[in-house]
């Protein structure tokens, strides 16, 4: 039986190889690192597997632990990130430091009743529009009061969905615009964090298999020993 080269095409020992590849597991870090590596463990796996089992399974089971290890380490982070999307979710705005400005809504609230007509029918549709409109281009109280007419029912059937959704952004002061634009931006970075760190793991989870079947006869030509 002639005897095994124990040479690889790169003109490394097996030794040297081994070596080298036990660096790569070590240091590879995301999942473009884990598929080059993926592909050095099943070279060397195919060209050595019968010149040294040992060393063959030392590589296998070093690269299953660097994939247990990152798929772990993966969903810890996974978990944490998506804490962070829901605090920063659920976050709300502190009121305490805001002017009560009670008594002036009320006040303009009851000058909307004045102005409103008692009925609502098609006649009436743009004029109550255009009272509404005006009031929330009013400013932050004009916007609240139109808000307090939902509290009555004989007013809240003329409050559209468009203009109620207009008011509630017209009632929020400065301050609190600020908050949700820095809230919203916030989120965003959070929720884009989360779905790249839910990608890895995706990609990771799905390697791991094809790792797990390295050693399975159906990975290899039905004519080689499986290690």
């Amino acid at each position: 039986m002639a005897k095994i080269n124990t040479i690889a095409n790169n003109g490394l020992t097996i030794v040297e190889n081994y070596n080298k590849l036990f660096e790569q597991i070590a240091k590879a870090k995301t999942v473009d690192d884990v598929r080059i590596m993926v592909a050095s463990v099943r070279d060397f796996i195919s060209v050595y597997k019968r010149v040294d089992k040992s060393m063959v399974n030392e590589i296998y089971d070093k690269l299953q632990n660097k994939l247990q290890d990152m798929v772990a380490e993966n969903a810890f982070v996974y978990e944490r990130m998506n804490n962070r999307v829901e605090e920063v979710r659920n976050r709300g705005y502190d009121y305490a430091n805001e002017k009560d400005d009670t008594q002036a809504v009320q006040s303009k609230a009851l000058q909307l009743m004045s102005l409103m007509p008692k009925v609502m029918n098609s006649n009436h549709a743009n004029r109550i529009t255009k009272i509404l409109t005006d009031s929330i281009n009013s400013g932050v109280i004009g916007s609240k009061a139109v808000l307090e007419l939902l509290k009555y029912p004989a007013y809240a059937d003329m409050v559209s969905t468009k203009i109620r959704e207009r008011a509630f952004e017209g009632s929020k002061s400065s301050s609190e615009q600020a908050f949700d634009r820095l809230k919203e931006a916030e989120l965003k970075e959070a929720e884009q964090g989360l779905a790249s760190v839910y990608m890895q793991g995706f990609h990771l989870r799905n390697i791991e298999k094809q790792v797990n079947a390295f050693k399975k006869p159906s990975a290899w030509s039905s004519n080689e020993e499986t290690a």
